[in-house]
């Protein structure tokens, strides 16, 4: 099979939700992308170009080490501060996370579209007790449905 996304193992989707329910507090969102697959992943994988135009909090993110799948990145946000983060990209899975902080995406194919899932961890932020969803919880979401929105539109050239 010639198909980069199938792997053996975990679908993507559902290894993202795995990793969410690890991370106590983690907010996950999805989008069914009208764009093929390559064009969406073409676009999450250019973390140097394509991450400061889709991450609000980003102003720079630059390659220092690429080792197979493993990449080490030096992620300036715009207050100013360095982060170093280390990451994990192969087609259909990229995670990348630093001491304070965990993100991922998963793709894969559905047709001639793209279903994306982004997740979201803070790890120094408690998450709020009981079921509910919390403000920063709908907040975080309402980001990442912006950010997944900014990459459909990256992907399909749509750049209005």
């Amino acid at each position: 099979m010639n198909d980069p996304v199938a792997r053996p193992g975990i679908d993507p989707i559902d290894r993202l939700a795995i990793l969410a329910a690890a991370l106590p507090g983690a907010v996950v969102g999805q989008r069914r992308i009208a764009a093929p697959f390559e064009a969406v992943w073409q676009v999450i994988a250019d973390l140097e170009n394509a991450t400061p135009r889709y991450e609000p909090g980003v102003a720079q993110v630059r390659v220092i080490e690429r080792r197979g799948e493993f990449v080490r990145l030096s992620v300036h946000d715009t207050a100013g501060r360095e982060h170093a983060m280390d990451a994990r990209l192969r087609p259909g899975w990229c995670v990348m996370q630093s001491d304070t902080i965990v993100i991922a995406f998963a793709a894969r194919r559905v047709g001639d579209e793209t279903l994306v899932a982004h997740l979201e961890h803070q790890r120094t932020r408690t998450p709020a007790p009981g079921p509910h969803e919390s403000q920063a919880d709908r907040a975080a979401l309402a980001k990442i449905d912006r950010e997944l929105h900014t990459i459909e539109k990256l992907a399909t050239h749509d750049e209005h």
